[in-house]
């Protein structure tokens, strides 16, 4: 707060000499050319906001993914609207969505690798602009190569975002409590998808999905801006590490017993994540449920894991992370279990978003801890980013596979049946 104080004070000083400057030349705003307006307001941003300050990172990297979740969260609600448009059963949306999120696996390794070595502000750019392109594509899908083609082109542009975002955290802030900001930014992307959700679920049931996938591509563009905040930021503290090369670090990591069982632990995470933000809208509709219930639902999940992620975050830094994320998936199996035996009404329905909200993203930080405390900062982004694709090659079933058995069978349930299964296996 006092460093916001003294900002608007400076700020303040600055415009009352520009006006007194003004007053003495008997000078009026039009007697400004644009020219002037803009080395002002250029002298007033490079003084100002852009200083080296690994808060500024932070926030470039919340705001990022805050966007970048909120609307990748918002996928589900475009399920049916397509479909019904191609006269498609829902395995092929699925399918689709599927294939995205396995190439956004693909992709973060290497984009996480670009990061290390050429910078986050650059690659988040580039991120940021093929999702833009992906969005336009989307509003314009009449065949099933524009679905799988806006898909694929959408789930690059995701591929490493959320690692990118908390590698350059985890570099930036040089604290005992890391743990909390890496928090702070799943946070962020929980936040995100409570507001995103409602807007887009809005503009579907009033104005219709292709308005919405427009909307959507407007709404990726301050991607674009934090880029830049983070590139004039970023910068690493003074960890200890070690001379590895990439190849190194990556053959010592494959060897490592704890990172196997986070990479396996992060396919579960990615089935149930992936499962039920694609196929909970219809689910829904399937148990004759208010479609503006949906919507609430996964915005209910966003908000309720804002709280999650924290609080797992925070604890992440007292207390063992192995014993954190084992508690977190044993948790989400008896969560399942216990939805799959309740009746189908708003009430139960809302308690399951809650609860699922707690649990939704709290272990992306821990996982993200555990893999820095390990190996350290230097090539985190690569590393995180393979976990991540183990993420994604479970998002990817969790997508196909619940669209694939209710077109088999015409229910959900095998799909429910095997959160539980997978989660107490993960634990």
């Amino acid at each position: 707060m006092l460093k916001l104080f003294i900002l608007g004070v400076f700020l303040g000083y600055k415009l009352q000499k520009t006006l007194n400057f003004m007053g003495k030349y008997k000078l009026t705003w039009r007697d400004l050319s644009w020219n002037d307006f803009k080395v002002y307001l250029f002298a007033l941003f490079k003084m100002n906001l852009l200083k080296k300050s690994p808060y500024y990172v932070v926030f470039g990297a919340a705001v990022t993914v805050f966007i970048t979740l909120g609307l990748n969260h918002s996928n589900g609600l475009f399920l049916l609207p397509i479909t019904n448009e191609l006269n498609s059963g829902r395995e092929l949306f699925s399918l689709a969505g599927a294939f995205g999120i396995l190439f956004s696996g693909i992709g973060a390794p290497f984009f996480g690798g670009l990061s290390d070595k050429y910078g986050a502000g650059r690659t988040i750019f580039i991120l940021g602009l093929l999702q833009i392109i992906s969005w336009i594509w989307v509003g314009n899908i009449n065949s099933e190569f524009d679905l799988f083609g806006s898909r694929i082109l959408m789930g690059i542009g995701q591929s490493g975002v959320l690692g990118i975002a908390l590698s350059i955290t985890g570099r930036s802030i040089n604290s005992k409590n890391k743990s909390v900001f890496l928090g702070v930014i799943m946070a962020s992307g929980s936040f995100g998808q409570f507001v995103m959700v409602p807007i887009i679920n809005y503009f579907i049931n009033n104005f219709g999905w292709v308005y919405s996938s427009i909307l959507a591509s407007v709404l990726i563009s301050p991607l674009l801006i934090m880029s830049i905040l983070i590139s004039k930021n970023s910068s690493s503290q003074d960890f200890i590490e070690n001379d590895q090369t990439i190849y190194e670090s990556l053959k010592n990591a494959i060897n490592n017993r704890s990172y196997k069982l986070l990479t396996a632990g992060f396919f579960v995470c990615g089935f149930h994540v992936t499962f039920v933000s694609t196929h909970l809208p219809a689910f829904l509709s399937d148990n004759n449920l208010e479609e503006s219930l949906a919507g609430f639902a996964l915005a209910l999940i966003g908000l309720f894991n804002i709280f999650g992620t924290l609080s797992f975050g925070y604890l992440g830094s007292k207390i063992s992370k192995k014993n954190l994320l084992s508690t977190l998936y044993s948790l989400r199996s008896l969560l399942f279990l216990s939805f799959i035996i309740a009746p189908k009404n708003e009430f139960t329905v809302l308690v399951f978003s809650a609860t699922l909200g707690i649990l939704w993203l709290s272990t992306v930080p821990l996982t993200n801890g555990i893999i820095t405390d390990i190996f350290g900062h230097k090539y985190s982004s690569m590393l995180f980013g393979f976990t991540l694709m183990s993420h994604h090659i479970g998002s990817f079933l969790g997508s196909w596979l619940g669209g694939r058995i209710f077109d088999l069978y015409g229910s959900y349930a095998p799909v429910w049946w095997l959160c539980v299964i997978l989660g107490f296996t993960s634990a």
